[in-house]
């Protein structure tokens, strides 16, 4: 989920920071960011796969909506499973998006594929990853089929050049080092900006190499935090790295 609690005081003051300054623009433009409130990189199919508690494509069949005043706190959908990836093996599954910038509603009879977390005792999903209607989740679902849980850790990062992570030019051939262990680990950003391997469990630290005219550093708002990160079996961190001009 989007929902995410920093580990350093600073780390957090630089976030809210961070989500003030996209709320006001919001709030004085009409307009909302690209990536919304979404903590970065906006993860791949497989990536989420693996954070995910369920995945499954199903019909919505009922709606709750939860009051909340003046607006709705957010609303309960019941889907019939029609395709089961991961999470509870039930015919219906219940999930909750709440009223806020990451809510992602669904429409009675729909279908969809859905990547939900359980928090506080239900299954939410958010408009920050790879959910979609159905026919718009095709290919998806075919890479979906085709995935394994692996039996080490993956990471997964990206490095943007544009300041808005997702957006604008990245650049290839950086390398990243990953150190922990005892050991030092590399990986090198594709032509999108993106760096995947795979890693041993454990507590690690990322760093982007320095290039000429750029200063690169972790992300305020990502997932994980590159300077201290758990890379748990099983499970995908993700990095984010931004570039900004000397």
């Amino acid at each position: 989920m989007w929902y995410k609690v920093f580990d350093s005081p600073m780390r957090t003051y630089r976030a809210i920071c961070a989500c003030l300054f996209f709320c006001c623009s919001a709030v004085l433009f009409f307009t909302t960011p690209a990536f919304g409130f979404c903590f970065q990189p906006n993860p791949s199919v497989s990536c989420e796969f693996l954070d995910s508690d369920a995945v499954f494509v199903g019909k919505v069949i009922s709606i709750r909506a939860v009051p909340g005043g003046q607006f709705t706190d957010g609303w309960y959908y019941r889907l019939q499973v029609e395709q089961r990836f991961r999470g509870p093996r039930a015919a219906t599954i219940e999930v909750y998006t709440g009223n806020d910038s990451g809510r992602f509603p669904l429409q009675l009879g729909h279908q969809y594929l859905l990547f939900a977390t359980a928090y506080k005792d239900r299954l939410e999903i958010a408009d920050c990853g790879n959910s979609a209607l159905f026919s718009e989740a095709k290919g998806a679902i075919r890479e979906l089929e085709k995935l394994k849980i692996p039996k080490d850790a993956r990471i997964e990062g990206r490095i943007s050049f544009s300041g808005i992570p997702g957006n604008g030019p990245h650049e290839s051939g950086v390398y990243v080092v990953i150190r922990g262990k005892g050991r030092t680990y590399s990986a090198i950003s594709n032509r999108d900006g993106w760096f995947r391997l795979h890693l041993p469990p454990g507590q690690y630290s990322a760093t982007a190499q320095q290039i000429p005219h750029w200063s690169i550093i972790p992300y305020d708002l990502s997932y994980d935090d590159p300077e201290h990160f758990v890379a748990r079996k099983g499970h995908c961190s993700g990095l984010q790295f931004v570039a900004t001009a000397k």
